[in-house]
């Protein structure tokens, strides 16, 4: 009764791929969160932007700066 997690559901920990590997190319996965992260900070730069026109420099900077900590720390 008392197994750990990894046995009772087979669970095997992620390795990562070396960046030595001959012939290496980005995964699928990569590439996806590589157009996520950049449609991001595309759409946040955009916010700013209005923001700046809009006369907001102040709390155009600190939504930008809040929400880009957040895009870059995922």
């Amino acid at each position: 009764m008392n197994t750990p997690a990894a046995g009772r559901f087979r669970l095997t920990p992620m390795r990562p791929r070396s960046p030595h590997e001959q012939g290496r190319t980005a995964s699928t996965l990569e590439l996806v969160f590589d157009l996520v992260f950049v449609v991001a900070v595309s759409n946040a730069s955009s916010n700013l932007h209005h923001a700046i026109a809009e006369g907001h420099l102040a709390d155009g900077l600190a939504h930008y700066g809040i929400v880009f900590f957040g895009i870059w720390w995922a």
